[in-house]
């Protein structure tokens, strides 16, 4: 228990170098709350090689409590958190590799957002060409009207003697007179559009360019400089438009005056053949009725036209969103690929890895977004066939927009659509040890046991500076043999360059990982007495101390050396390890 001497030691040397990191562990060196960190009354400091105190010369510590492990190995999900430092401390080209392609995936994300916005607002310019050519009419059926109104003319031509020339003119006047009148309508809406903006009066008011993938993933001294002229070159842009504008607004303004002028020359000009073609009250009507037949005809050429290059420009996003879909599913696989071929031979056991996947949360929050009660070619027994959408997405985003594939009451159809494309697998990262693995989706394989021995790696891992390392009893939480074959040839590596306190009953730990200096714990009894009446006291040396067991020395620590307190303290004394080893019968 923590109320032992070797325990509360050791939490008194980790409580004098960090505070608040030691209460945030463990209440108190002691059971009980008299033994909590805020009323402990008595002075204890740790002095550092360097002859200076903790307070002068503050140090740290990589502290593991009693139990502490135990509690770890029953939440999975913690440990699986402390994975990726460790992995990234050990792969640092991987790390830099994995947190560009987070980005990377952002980026493609945030692409497909807007692509699937691009794509809605050109499907409702479809919609809206496809509305206009409904209401125009049939194009053959305006152009047989048209010829049967040109054989009316004919025949009225030849009944009042009129020129064929004349008629041809007159026709030719009233159909430039016309376009022209069109073209002057259509100036003054786009005037009113603009009527506000003049060289005082911008009308765009800011400017934001946008760059993919973001500035975040280059260095900062860079991103500060590229930031400098982007602002000067939005302001700049921003002034370039506005000019843009109001020099179009000019030009319309010119452009009507002009036409206006145009039409009362060619009145003034052809004003014989207007008047009497007009007072031919038939062939006026005629000939109106054709102009109207030609500007009909032409609307719809260029309706098509239009719709067919909006059409054009849809297939382009059709293409653009597969390919981006494409692309992040390579990222992902490009990563896996470049963990399995990394070097991670430094990790002794342990091995990383990647999986990548849908958690059923993230699933579920978009699939309760769209009806799946409905049959659909990308709803299978009431699931949201995924793998069916990245594989066609031009046809998700038409069966979304049409409402073959409905989505429920309260949703916005784009939206869900952004949200279904941009779905993104989550990376998960995995580790095995010694056959079993832990991490990823999966239930981990590891008993208890093996969980507490991989945390302790993890933590040990993670650390990679010098500073002590401090174990409360972790033989605990592990198996003798885990003990003997993963935490005693650690402690003998780790020894080499950082100092480590161990509390153990462990023979070996204490013994199989040749501690310098063992300190042996003797808290006051009727039959360990210390000879001051102290409630703990303490005997240190190297095991090489040895001394005979004094049976009536009246302090238990003086009565024999370190050696003896070992064998009797870790293996029962002499004759109980002898009597284990007949037991175990090896042969040498």
């Amino acid at each position: 228990s923590r109320s032992s001497g070797k325990s509360a030691l050791l939490a008194y040397i980790a409580h004098s170098i960090d505070k608040k990191r030691t209460e945030g562990m463990i209440p108190g060196p002691g059971e009980g709350e008299n033994y909590h960190w805020n009323k402990i009354t008595f002075d204890y400091s740790v002095e550092w090689d360097n002859g200076q105190s903790n307070d002068e010369s503050p140090g740290k510590i990589v502290y593991i409590p009693q139990n502490y492990l135990f509690q770890k190995s029953k939440d999975r999900d913690e440990i699986k958190e402390k994975i990726a430092p460790v992995l990234f401390k050990v792969l640092p080209d991987f790390k830099t590799r994995y947190l560009q392609t987070k980005s990377k995936i952002n980026a493609i994300n945030q692409r497909i957002s807007d692509c699937v916005d691009d794509w809605f607002a050109l499907s409702d310019s479809i919609q809206i060409f496809d509305s206009t050519l409904k209401d125009l009419g049939d194009k053959e059926a305006i152009k047989k009207e048209k010829e049967a109104l040109n054989s009316k003319i004919v025949k009225l031509r030849e009944k009042n003697a009129l020129s064929e020339d004349d008629i041809k003119s007159y026709k030719e006047i009233t159909a430039n007179i016309s376009a022209h009148e069109s073209r002057i309508e259509q100036i003054k809406t786009e005037l009113l559009q603009i009527s506000d903006v003049s060289t005082e009066t911008n009308f765009f008011k800011a400017l934001k360019i946008t760059l993919s993938p973001t500035l975040e993933n280059l260095p900062r001294k860079l991103q500060n400089e590229i930031k400098e002229d982007l602002m000067k070159k939005e302001v700049e842009f921003l002034s370039e438009i506005n000019k843009q504008v109001v020099s179009y607004k000019e030009f319309i303004k010119k452009e009507k005056t002009e036409i206006i002028k145009k039409m009362l020359k060619m009145r003034e000009e052809n004003i014989e053949l207007i008047n009497k073609y007009q007072k031919n009250v038939e062939l006026e009507e005629l000939v109106k009725k054709i102009n109207e037949y030609v500007e009909t005809i032409k609307n719809i050429d260029d309706t098509v036209t239009e719709k067919k290059n909006i059409q054009s420009k849809l297939n382009d996003y059709d293409k653009n969103i597969k390919s981006e879909i494409d692309q992040r599913k390579s990222l992902v696989e490009q990563l896996i690929t470049n963990i399995n071929k990394a070097d991670q031979s430094s990790l002794k056991g342990i091995k990383f890895g990647i999986e990548y996947g849908f958690d059923d949360e993230s699933l579920e929050k978009v699939t309760q977004k769209i009806n799946t009660r409905d049959r659909s070619d990308f709803i299978e027994k009431g699931s949201l066939k995924i793998k069916d959408v990245r594989e066609n997405p031009a046809n998700f985003l038409s069966a979304i927009y049409s409402g073959k594939q409905k989505v429920n009451a309260g949703n916005d159809k784009k939206e869900v659509a952004q949200e279904i494309l941009s779905l993104t697998e989550k990376i998960l990262f995995t580790a095995e040890m010694e056959g079993d693995k832990i991490g990823g989706f999966s239930e981990p394989t590891m008993t208890p046991g093996k969980r507490a021995l991989f945390a302790l790696r993890l933590i040990l891992d993670e650390s990679d500076d010098t500073w002590p390392l401090l174990i409360d009893q972790p033989e605990d939480d592990l198996d003798s043999r885990s003990v003997y074959d993963e935490i005693v040839p650690f402690l003998k590596e780790k020894k080499k360059e950082r100092q480590i306190i161990l509390v153990s009953h462990n023979a070996n730990l204490v013994i199989g990982a040749d501690s310098e200096q063992i300190i042996v714990a003797n808290r006051n009894g009727d039959d360990r007495k210390n000879k001051d009446g102290k409630q703990f006291n303490y005997l240190t040396g190297s095991i090489e101390y040895t001394k005979e067991k004094l049976e009536d020395c009246e302090d238990t620590l003086d009565a024999q050396g370190i050696r003896e307190h070992a064998c009797e303290i870790l293996d029962g004394g002499k004759t109980a390890f002898e009597n284990r080893e007949k037991k175990y019968g090896f042969k040498s």
